[in-house]
């Protein structure tokens, strides 16, 4: 029973590129649960494949997914980078913490951020499922 709360932990960080250039995600690490395809939880991808995917730029987005593993009651835990494909620069790690134990509070964090971008991070469900967060990247004005 516990096992299937595990597993139906998710996040969706659907990320919007409203740069002027893509963006590449890089250095994806998932140190508890993992990465999935779409709406199919038991399509496992590995965090090689989360490497190198491309946010197109001008109001492009890309959905990351990520879940706790089925058979387990641990929380998903993970980070990557975001990097701007013109500069090759690092805009921000975005990491994320969804637990599955009620007195325990889901967090996303920006770290390593670069100044001259714009990251903002939508709400999220601080307990329970963490479900859908928004983040978008903007030029500094």
């Amino acid at each position: 029973m516990m096992a299937a709360g595990a597993f139906g932990q998710y996040i969706d960080i659907q990320i919007q590129d409203d740069l002027n250039c893509d963006i590449t995600i890089k250095n994806a690490h998932i140190s508890s649960g993992q990465f999935y395809t779409h709406g199919v939880r038991r399509d496992v991808v590995s965090p090689s494949d989360v490497d190198d995917l491309t946010i197109r730029h001008n109001g492009g987005r890309r959905n990351i997914y990520a879940c706790g593993e089925l058979g387990s009651i641990s929380e998903t835990r993970g980070m990557f980078d975001l990097y701007d494909d013109k500069r090759a620069t690092r805009i921000c790690t975005l990491y994320w913490s969804a637990s599955v134990e009620p007195e325990r509070r889901n967090e996303i964090l920006k770290f390593n951020h670069d100044v001259r971008y714009d990251v903002g991070i939508g709400n999220w469900n601080e307990s329970g499922t963490m479900g859908m967060i928004q983040v978008t990247i903007t030029e500094q004005a």
